[in-house]
């Protein structure tokens, strides 16, 4: 794809409708690693939404599981995604919420969605927008929110392992020009993920793979990681950033 511009939806290199069959967020078991950070960073951006009953827009929702957690804590949800396999799994095992197929590029022509929102998340999106198209994902989130509306953001770090399906990550200076570019201030920042190798992959090789399964290794992983290493004292040690930005 050298000198093209990528095609996000039609980018087979990063497209995940090519590779999404499953719910796996629901598959996943309380002390599996995807879960255990999930649970981790889906907890510090929830903790900055405004109160519910708050309308909250959950952009790039997948099959709903954060929605769950959100609808767990109160909150009204309507989801967006551009994964009509995705959207169909969220309706049927998220039933309370409201989920809508749509291009997060072209949010005006998402049927049905309405523009008052009193807040909106982007959990673990971002790094799946091609950068040129990262500030118009974000302009149309805010258009969508009512005047002081808030936004919560979750991304990888450049830190974070590699993820082939991801687009490159923002550093912390190129999020914070890139919010507040597409209209937001930025309220407040949190480091989520302390990068250490207790939680790194060969790790998880000792304690679950083919062979055998530590479960009670896992579930004492889980402990650690919750209480000593979900939270990073900064953005050098931060597996991810937790942004938090308001609309004028």
């Amino acid at each position: 794809m050298s000198g093209q511009r990528p095609a996000f939806a039609d980018d087979p290199l990063k497209d995940y409708r090519q590779r999404y069959y499953l719910p796996d967020q629901f598959v996943w078991g309380p002390a599996d690693r995807p879960r255990i950070d999930f649970d981790g960073y889906m907890a510090m951006a929830a903790d900055l939404l405004p109160p519910p009953p708050a309308h909250v827009l959950d952009v790039g929702c997948g099959p709903g599981l954060g929605a769950k957690r959100l609808l767990e804590r109160g909150y009204r949800v309507t989801g967006v995604d551009y994964n009509e396999r995705a959207v169909a799994f969220a309706r049927l095992l998220v039933a309370e919420a409201t989920f809508l197929p749509g291009d997060l590029r072209s949010m005006d022509e998402v049927e049905g969605l309405g523009r008052d929102f009193d807040a909106a998340v982007c959990i673990e999106v971002l790094e799946h927008v091609p950068p040129e198209d990262r500030e118009g994902v974000l302009g149309g989130v805010g258009d969508r929110l009512r005047p002081g509306g808030a936004l919560v953001l979750t991304t990888p770090s450049p830190r974070m392992h590699a993820n082939p399906w991801d687009y490159p990550r923002p550093s912390l200076e190129e999020l914070t020009r890139l919010v507040e570019s597409a209209g937001f201030e930025i309220g407040e920042v949190r480091f989520q993920h302390r990068l250490s190798p207790l939680f790194g992959p060969w790790v998880w090789r000792l304690v679950s793979n083919g062979a055998y399964d530590l479960r009670a290794a896992r579930r004492l992983l889980r402990w650690l990681f919750l209480r000593r290493f979900n939270v990073a004292s900064g953005p050098e040690r931060a597996g991810r950033f937790v942004v938090r930005a308001v609309r004028p």
